[in-house]
């Protein structure tokens, strides 16, 4: 395939009246770990899209759960399913410890500031970690950052990275 064809190829199925095509976009899996509200974390992957906005970069986990999408595709290790995941009612995200860094979150993100927290979720579960978030004049708080319209951000744990759902955290303590 041509390089500049963004690995993009069509096939189709008859049906009657005429012939249904399906757009398939050749993608990169990147394992991580996640969970779901009062369920046991779920192991599988993402795929990733190996270039975003026109640039020859992929597409981060982050970006993709930061993404416009509704559902995410989800292929389980357990059952080898695909399941299509509601974005927001993901409580948080670990890529597996293969991971490319550059797949975790755009090398843009440069943290300038640091809050330890303890994170507690409508479910009950707590976790502890280290908030990290730009901040070029200084003056951007805890507080303004998790305003911040984007759903999920980073945590760093004893555990990795984690990619917190914002919208399902109850309640954020300093610690």
């Amino acid at each position: 395939m041509p390089a500049g064809d963004r690995a993009l190829h069509s096939k189709g199925r008859r049906i009657r009246g005429g012939i249904v095509r399906h757009q398939v976009i050749q993608k990169l899996r990147a394992p991580v770990r996640l969970s779901q509200p009062g369920d046991t974390p779920l192991d599988g992957y993402f795929c990733l899209l190996p270039e975003i906005d026109g640039q020859p970069r992929t597409e981060t986990i982050l970006e993709l759960l930061n993404s416009t999408r509704r559902v995410i595709p989800f292929f389980r290790v357990a059952d080898d399913n695909v399941v299509l995941l509601t974005r927001l009612n993901i409580d948080w995200v670990v890529p597996g410890a293969q991971v490319d860094s550059d797949w975790i979150m755009p090398r843009r993100l440069h943290a300038t500031r640091e809050q330890s927290v303890r994170l507690q979720f409508f479910d009950g579960r707590e976790m502890e970690g280290d908030v990290r978030w730009s901040s070029p004049g200084a003056d951007i708080r805890l507080s303004d950052f998790l305003n911040d319209p984007a759903d999920f951000y980073p945590l760093v744990t004893r555990l990795g990275i984690l990619m917190v759902n914002k919208n399902r955290v109850r309640e954020t303590r300093v610690a």
